[in-house]
């Protein structure tokens, strides 16, 4: 067999955590500062667009083979300023030592081509918090800051929004679990006309859409993975099986559900276990060896099946064709063959490049159908102390037994990643600006 040509990686591994350093303090080297063309607030109180126009974003991207990358906010002094009057405000207890104000951003999607959504959260001990979204267009360069869902809506464990455009704008929705008075499944819709009119009952710039189903509705569906395709928003629950829905409907949502091949469907007895630094019990993610993922006009679901051996670990994917109404009957189509994890470690372009060997975890499909994962060492587990993991990350071609490429990721299983294109931060605004005047209809049609 051939040795394939090496290709360096289109995609970097972006940290789920953004840096937010002293708040107002330069970002340092290795920094680029993002370009944002215009900002909006949408229901974030009178001084909201004061607060967006003193955010700063910017991207780190590592150096080639090493695969991570990181975001960064920082805020002007004004904006800082009055933030912390705003907590100041919606404080009860102002008797109280004051507290320096803090702030966490949470990256909830970044690999949709167009969108960027980040929770930004600031708050001090015993004080209230402020909560917003984050939305980067990449299409128009524009920043747009988001007041956050009401509190009695709680999000269905995946905090990622399924999105759709909306001509030159975006729409954004979230299934979600209303708590009280009655606890169940909505879906909460924000787009260009509730954020133009934001409804007086509490709900913002939310529209909420109660939800109807096809199938008995229980409350251990938790959404590991979200995504699009042909105008339906999917949420999958990788040990039971995916729901959907039509995001073009009217103020009822009718949620299907699709359950997973009869042999990958887990119960809770099912699930692995591991234990904690302090010997506690805590579940596997399912994300560890299963993912599910759109490509072309297919839905794909990946299962690794474990071994004692990692070699022998198998590799077995199913497939949905939207394309012929297989969706409609949920009729999963497995792939011809399952992969053994010898066959793809055993790749002629394996060996020559020199990779080490490792289990394959934390799966992630690519719009091509490539399949990405990273090459755990199980003899560095527990963690050491000193230094950082650096590990194997490869895409493979799995029907096709190829690899695809290939680089190195740090610290990959001890926090949450999110797949990038490799061309995140050298976009330009002139070509944004183009798609924009491309995908808009000219005046009169």
């Amino acid at each position: 067999m051939a040795a394939a040509r090496r290709c360096s990686a289109p995609i970097f591994v972006l940290s789920e955590r953004v840096d937010m350093g002293g708040l107002t303090d330069k970002p340092g080297r290795g920094w680029t500062k993002i370009e944002i063309a215009s900002k909006k607030a949408y229901g974030c109180g009178e001084h909201g667009q004061e607060l967006l126009e003193g955010l700063t974003l910017y991207g780190r991207l590592s150096d080639v083979p090493v695969l991570n990358s990181s975001l960064a906010i920082r805020m002007s002094h004004k904006a800082c300023w009055t933030f912390d009057a705003e907590l100041e405000l919606g404080n009860h207890r102002r008797g109280l030592r004051r507290n320096q104000m803090k702030a966490s951003g949470v990256v909830q999607m970044a690999d949709d081509p167009d969108l960027t959504v980040i929770v930004l959260v600031l708050f001090r001990d015993l004080r209230r918090r402020l909560d917003y979204y984050l939305v980067y267009d990449h299409i128009s360069a524009s920043l747009s800051m988001i007041k956050y869902l009401p509190e009695i809506y709680e999000d269905v464990s995946t905090m990622k929004p399924v999105s759709k455009r909306h001509g030159s704008d975006f729409e954004l929705f979230y299934m979600s679990h209303q708590l009280y008075p009655a606890p169940h499944t909505v879906l909460c819709v924000c787009t260009p006309d509730t954020r133009a009119n934001a409804a007086s009952d509490g709900t913002g710039l939310w529209q909420i859409k109660k939800g109807c189903f096809e199938h008995e509705e229980t409350e251990e569906f938790k959404a590991d993975v979200a995504f699009s395709l042909q105008g339906k928003g999917f949420w999958a629950d990788l040990s039971q099986g995916l729901m959907y829905c039509d995001l073009c409907t009217s103020d009822v949502v009718d949620f299907g559900f699709i359950g997973l091949p009869g042999e990958c469907r887990l119960d809770l007895a099912q699930k692995e276990v591991n234990w904690d630094v302090f010997g506690d019990i805590i579940e596997v993610p399912m994300k560890l060896n299963r993912t599910m993922g759109c490509v072309g006009d297919s839905i794909w679901f990946v299962c690794i099946d474990r071994s004692a051996a990692y070699a022998d670990d198998l590799v077995k994917i199913w497939t949905l064709d939207l394309s012929r109404g297989k969706l409609l009957n949920g009729e999963w189509e497995r792939m011809a063959e399952d992969v053994p994890v010898s066959v793809l470690l055993g790749l002629d372009s394996f060996k020559v490049e020199g990779l080490l060997e490792g289990r394959p975890e934390f799966p992630v499909l690519m719009a091509d159908g490539g399949l990405c994962v990273v090459l755990s060492d199980q003899s560095k587990f527990p963690r050491p102390l000193q230094g950082p993991l650096v590990e194997p990350i490869c895409s493979f071609d799995v029907p096709h037994k190829k690899l695809l490429w290939h680089g190195l990721v740090h610290d990959y299983p001890f926090t949450n990643h999110v797949i990038i294109p490799s061309n995140f931060l050298q976009r330009r605004h002139d070509s944004r600006k183009r798609k924009v005047d491309e995908q808009s209809p000219a005046a009169g049609v």
